[in-house]
């Protein structure tokens, strides 16, 4: 990695939109979140190693997992209202998601291992990220839609 440079995790702008608008504004939410802890792990691993750097990363680690459970929560109620048939494939992997979370904030706070957020932050949940959003997620906004959720709705 060139360690001058700040990697974007995921573009916001090629990220594919579902029919759902709180759905889309939630993903939007989390790339933020995800690209301002992709930034504090570049500036480790560019050498900042500060404690006010690791204490960032901590938060920022912690503020996505607390943005990230209701996230899976709405979308889990939205697919209990309306019957969604994959609901328990879908809220399977987000259970696996939250998991994976955990571990990873358990692992820095553990030990400070910034290669594993780097190779969490940075290619496995990118790349889980974009399969989820363009198959289950793109699958319970349809389904949704079709079975007269308003697509402007939000779900509590």
């Amino acid at each position: 990695m060139d360690k001058d440079k700040t990697k974007t995790i995921l573009d916001p702008e090629t990220v594919p939109l579902v029919e759902i608008d709180f759905m889309n504004n939630t993903h939007l939410e989390e790339l933020s979140i995800a690209n301002a802890l992709g930034e504090q792990v570049s500036q480790y691993q560019g050498g900042d190693t500060s404690e006010n750097n690791a204490a960032k990363i901590a938060e920022l680690l912690h503020k996505w997992l607390e943005h990230t459970i209701p996230h899976f929560e709405r979308e889990n109620e939205l697919m209990r209202q309306t019957s969604f048939p994959a609901y328990r494939m879908h809220s399977e992997e987000h259970e696996m998601a939250i998991k994976r979370f955990k571990a990873v904030i358990s692992s820095w706070e553990d030990n400070k291992d910034i290669d594993v957020i780097s190779d969490f932050i940075f290619s496995q949940w990118p790349n889980w990220f974009n399969s989820h959003v363009n198959s289950m997620d793109m699958m319970t906004a349809k389904f949704a839609v079709m079975n007269g959720f308003d697509p402007q709705a939000t779900v509590e």
